[in-house]
């Protein structure tokens, strides 16, 4: 592992980031206080993968807004089982719509989405 002069560089460096030629690859977390959802994804050059085991609130606003992507992965039984399960990983390219996808609501995918230690990926990305 790298040396770094403070903890805090060398925990970002250990949790987050894995540069190969400029890829940024992270594990991102997506979690109801009330225990509605919780999900985990991984980030990669602005790519977030949904991970299978994730579970998504089941509950969903029609009127949202570039909701389609999210709307089909959930009515696809091959991706989203009936207690709201991800079976398979899903694609998304907009944190917004992947955060829809997970809380069935109108999100603002770049604040919902956190890194390890509350940090959200709109702050992690912006302090790279």
């Amino acid at each position: 592992m790298k040396k770094y002069r403070n903890q805090k560089m060398e925990k970002n460096y250990r949790y987050c980031i894995n540069y190969n030629g400029g890829t940024k690859e992270m594990k991102i977390y997506l979690k109801s206080k009330q225990g509605l959802y919780d999900a985990e994804a991984e980030y990669k050059d602005g790519i977030i993968t949904v991970k299978e085991g994730s579970k998504i609130q089941l509950d969903f606003a029609e009127h949202i807004r570039g909701g389609k992507t999210a709307k089909k992965y959930r009515e696809d039984k091959e991706y989203v089982n009936q207690a709201g399960v991800v079976v398979k990983d899903c694609e998304f390219t907009s944190a917004s719509t992947a955060a829809q996808f997970v809380t069935g609501r109108s999100t603002n995918g770049l604040v919902a989405w956190k890194v390890k230690d509350k940090v959200s990926l709109k702050n992690f990305l912006a302090s790279e």
